[in-house]
């Protein structure tokens, strides 16, 4: 089972302390920790038998993220393990920050929807000439038939991101705010991963590899795989950044910039800060305006719920004044 952000973050901290203070990985790795206890006995087995970085790693079960093990197997095999844990931890517990404000964002909104769908339910009871009818399985019913649409519709829009469907993360990205906050988000995730590849001692062909894919942008993915290519003919990537629209021209300008001094993982890592605020700034507009959204559109329909009932109500006693 995959481990919270907040929970990785501890992980991550921990071991980096615990290398840091002179134990070896495999102690550190027995010690009590938020990882699945059984599962890090299995990986000290792995290593105290001798078997190379990448396949310990690669035996992890799901609870280590598959994005962040290029990071851990590169930095094992230099000697910046405890470092590049560090990174990762301070990482996680950036990103679980960034979504528990996106939860907390949520939580109003999705409560009114819940309360619309029960005062929905209610009035459907309600048969203004012989008053309220009470009946739990048509109430249950009617609350559902908003409920469920609404948590079908996340838990497939989850679903199909998970496994990356282009058509999916493409209606994503034409969506105002939620289309920038991925587009600077993948520009971020990118800058990091190459920065931390490379500052952890990968070779620069499958550190742009790897930062392509977990990039999660189709775009930056096939950018990356181009200029790979180049690296292979022994070409700079730098002079081919200019080819790929995806890089915006700062991106271009430092990642030169480094490429000349010496100093292009530092460089790359101040790339990733700035477009992580500027990711962080399209979440914070996201998240006013589709909560806002949702609360309206809520807020539309217990109108129309209580409208349509008092026009019944109306109606049957005109009918009344009528017929005396």
């Amino acid at each position: 089972m995959p481990l919270s952000h907040a929970k990785l973050a501890a992980f991550y901290l921990q071991i980096s302390q615990q290398l840091g203070a002179g134990l070896t990985l495999a102690q550190a790795l027995s010690d009590r920790s938020a990882a699945p206890a059984d599962d890090c006995a299995q990986l000290v087995r792995r290593i105290e038998n001798g078997e190379p970085v990448e396949a310990i790693f690669t035996a992890a079960g799901n609870w280590l993220p598959v994005d962040d093990r290029p990071f851990l197997i590169a930095a094992a095999q230099t000697g910046r393990l405890p470092r590049i844990l560090k990174n990762l931890g301070e990482r996680h517990e950036q990103l679980g920050l960034q979504q528990g404000r996106m939860v907390m964002s949520c939580l109003y909104p999705v409560g009114v929807l819940h309360l619309g769908a029960l005062v929905f339910a209610l009035f459907r009871l309600i048969n203004w000439e012989t008053g309220l009818q009470w009946s739990t399985l048509k109430f249950i019913g009617g609350a559902l038939m908003i409920v469920l649409p609404f948590w079908g519709s996340v838990g497939l829009t989850r679903w199909l991101i998970a496994r990356r469907n282009p058509l999916t993360l493409q209606v994503l990205n034409w969506l105002p705010a939620i289309g920038g906050y991925r587009r600077q988000q993948a520009l971020a995730n990118f800058a990091y991963a190459l920065g931390h590849l490379l500052e952890a001692g990968a070779p620069i062909g499958s550190s742009w590899r790897q930062a392509g894919r977990i990039a999660n942008a189709p775009r930056i993915a096939a950018a990356a795989d181009s200029i790979v290519a180049a690296i292979d003919r022994g070409e700079a990537p730098g002079r081919h950044l200019n080819a790929h629209a995806v890089f915006p021209a700062d991106f271009v300008s430092l990642y030169r910039t480094g490429e000349t001094t010496g100093n292009l993982d530092q460089n790359l890592l101040l790339l990733a800060s700035t477009h992580q605020e500027c990711a962080d700034q399209q979440l914070k507009l996201a998240a006013s305006i589709y909560p806002t959204l949702l609360f309206f559109a809520v807020a539309g329909l217990v109108l129309y719920i209580v409208i349509s009932a008092y026009s019944g109500y109306l109606r049957n006693i005109d009918q009344l004044l009528t017929n005396m």
